[in-house]
């Protein structure tokens, strides 16, 4: 079993011959690994969605970067503009913390290698 890098590396029948406790481990470690991968899929649709707003924005001409460029804005509530900014940014530190909270909090490497 030394040679074995990744969980899908074992097969069902080395997996039938885990002691309980081995099972378990394999188990749990299986559905956290499934959980990354289902927020790496979240995460790429998250970045998909920002471009689309960007592209939006700019085409619609509402973003003030149409300013900066010379061109004019379209007509658009500032105050609207500026909740929209502030909620969107918010929500984005929001998540940045908690990555980095998780991350900081969850050291794998120090509970399972030594």
């Amino acid at each position: 079993m030394a040679d074995k890098k990744l969980l899908k590396d074992y097969t069902k029948e080395e997996i039938a011959e885990f002691s309980a406790l081995e099972k378990e481990a394999y188990e749990k470690a299986n559905k956290l690994n499934k959980e990354f991968i289902h927020i790496e899929s979240l995460l790429g649709e998250l970045t998909e969605h920002w471009k689309e707003y960007f592209i939006f924005l700019e085409d619609q001409k509402i973003s003030k970067i149409c300013e900066f460029y010379g061109d004019k804005t379209a007509p658009f509530d500032d105050e609207l503009r500026e909740a929209i900014a502030a909620n969107l940014k918010t929500s984005l530190n929001s998540v940045h913390k908690a990555v980095n909270y998780n991350t900081k909090k969850i050291d794998v490497g120090r509970i399972i290698d030594r």
